[in-house]
């Protein structure tokens, strides 16, 4: 059984919008639900005035609110004659409902029943998160990687259920999850930590096991959601993005904001303890964070900083856009004492002229080749769903005006012109020989071992956590090798050499299927020369595509994104997709 009724209602009838639910528009779309659906899952309610099933969406929609709404959910109601709206996010019949994760729009098509809606949330939300199956064995392990600058928290339960689900996406920046089950007899000691080891708890730690910040059976959502809030910035909190910088750096509280400013993890890594003392000494007069120079380059370059370049930086805010920033001296990231020495005379000093405070970037946003590959999706659909309302005069117009560009070119004989292609074609003329010059000095063949159904065993061991590097592509068996995995290939076996990566290729035809579902849960392209980073052992990937591989001035640049990948790889930067379905090819 599902929600619906049946009563006697006006059928054009006018509906106002719920107090809890607004209208969706284009603007409040792209400033306010995508940034935000990095953070808080959206639900949007797409209905129309004509349509008798639209309105048992309208009578269930208060239940469908009041029911997620302690998850932290927000709704939004799309009347179907937004027809910009329409288009922008593909909605083409009523009534439609759409989730909204991580800038993703979603369309729920099943029966609308919380059973059926809470199934479908929590499969988005778990390709999102990262999270390790945790027991004995391994505990030490996950606890004591403190490489991703997050505290470490386990759920304790039989299953992974939505109420956690909505917690953890909630307060993915701050924490690095585990699951450890009740019905797993290689949890027993993990399970006695908590007060009743049968039911669903929370273990928070705050360094390498065993030493325990918080231990809780958790019984509701709100519970849940108040203990991880407590806790979240027990580890040193990063600003990546607009969002954590207001509520990490706020003008509504009256403390000081202190943001270390590391050049790499490495630093971070080395000076976790002392700064974490430090937070501890000082958490009454300061707000602790940290960023990277290089990620957020224009927000640190806005205050002018003093060269040799200073690393920690005190910044009070007195609104959205103005703050009073003092850079310290330099911390030579061993002598503490010396750093708790200026904070405390900086402290006082705080204050003079405002700074208008620079842009710090969102480093969870989809890529600007993203943005670009959405906006020409969604131009082409919008004429193919306008194309039939174009009327004759107007495909008149349309035909006059290429026809006078055509013109246009075919009577330009401008000598100046004529010299300034000349100039175009020797300069193409000098980039050919550059392309003929990189194939020449492109390897031909590069000796990379192949993964096969009987060879996976070896090369993406199950038993311990080890980055295997995937190039797509045969390299040995007929035919010429495309250039793309030439490349791809030959630069990632040089980035490898003498490190812990094992780097072999997979054969596209073979194993198609099974390469096919990396590229699916990563939302890309599968083709001659991906590349994908796997961690077998704990089941997440990462997914790099040689796109605008058409020309071989592209091929060329194609080693620095190679370069830049495998870097940001090593550094722990990229995102990391999950994988739970696993298995060996066959």
């Amino acid at each position: 059984s599902g929600w619906f009724g049946y009563n006697n209602f006006n059928i054009f009838r006018k509906k106002e919008p719920h107090k809890d639910s607004p209208i969706l528009t284009v603007k409040r779309f792209e400033q306010e639900v995508l940034p935000d659906s990095y953070f808080s899952i959206h639900l949007v309610k797409v209905t129309s005035r004509w349509c008798f099933l639209c309105m048992e969406y309208d009578r269930v929609w208060p239940d469908v609110m009041n029911h997620f709404k302690p998850y932290g959910m927000k709704f939004w109601e799309l009347p179907y004659d937004s027809s910009n709206m329409q288009q922008k996010i593909s909605v083409y019949e009523t009534p439609s409902f759409l989730v909204i994760i991580s800038g993703r729009v979603y369309h729920f098509t099943l029966s609308l029943t919380f059973g059926n809606l809470e199934a479908f949330i929590l499969s988005k939300v778990q390709s999102v998160l990262v999270m390790d199956q945790v027991n004995d064995r391994k505990v030490d392990t996950f606890v004591g990687d403190f490489t991703d600058y997050k505290a470490k928290l386990i759920f304790v339960s039989r299953t992974f259920s939505f109420p956690q689900a909505m917690a953890a996406y909630k307060f993915k920046d701050y924490y690095k999850y585990g699951f450890s089950s009740t019905d797993d007899e290689s949890t027993k000691n993990i399970l006695l930590i908590l007060p009743s080891p049968s039911k669903m708890g929370v273990i928070i730690f705050k360094e390498v096991y065993p030493a325990i910040s918080r231990k809780d059976n958790v019984d509701s959502i709100g519970q849940l959601l108040q203990i991880l809030e407590a806790e979240k910035k027990l580890i040193l909190p990063k600003i990546s993005s607009p969002k954590t910088f207001d509520e990490i750096c706020s003008s509504s509280v009256e403390l000081p904001c202190l943001i270390f400013v590391f050049d790499s993890k490495e630093e971070y890594k080395s000076t976790r303890s002392l700064i974490q003392t430090g937070e501890l000494q000082f958490k009454r007069n300061l707000q602790f964070s940290f960023l990277y120079r290089d990620a957020q380059f224009e927000f640190i370059e806005s205050f002018f900083p003093p060269y040799p370049v200073s690393n920690v930086l005190l910044l009070k805010r007195t609104s959205s856009t103005h703050a009073y920033v003092s850079w310290l001296p330099r911390w030579d990231l061993s002598d503490v004492s010396s750093l708790y020495q200026n904070l405390r005379e900086g402290v006082s000093k705080l204050g003079g002229d405002r700074v208008k405070l620079g842009t710090i970037i969102n480093e969870h946003a989809p890529s600007l080749l993203d943005n670009f590959m959405e906006f020409i999706s969604f131009s082409i659909e919008s004429i193919i769903g306008q194309i039939h309302l174009i009327s004759l005069n107007t495909w008149l117009s349309i035909i006059s005006i290429i026809t006078l560009f055509c013109v246009t070119f075919l009577i330009n004989n401008d000598p100046e012109e004529q010299q300034r292609r000349q100039e175009q074609r020797n300069g193409n003329q000098r980039q050919s020989a550059e392309q003929q010059t990189f194939q020449q000095n492109t390897p031909n063949f590069v000796d990379l071992p192949e993964l096969t159904s009987v060879s996976a065993p070896k090369h993406l061991p199950a038993d311990k956590s080890q980055i295997t590097l995937m190039v797509v592509g045969d390299l040995k068996e007929g035919g010429s090798v495309p250039l793309p995995v030439r490349v791809v290939s030959a630069k990632l076996e040089e980035l490898a050499t003498g490190g812990r990566q094992t780097v072999v290729y997979v054969s596209h035809d073979k194993y198609e299927s099974w390469l096919f579902s990396f590229a699916e849960l990563a939302g890309c392209r599968l083709i001659q020369g991906s590349a994908i980073a796997v961690n077998f052992n704990k089941k997440y990937f990462n997914f790099f595509t040689p796109i605008n591989t058409c020309s071989n001035s592209s091929l060329v640049n194609l080693q620095d994104r190679v370069t830049l990948w495998f870097e940001r790889l090593c550094e722990g930067s990229l995102p990391r997709f999950s994988h739970p379905s696993l298995e060996y090819p066959s």
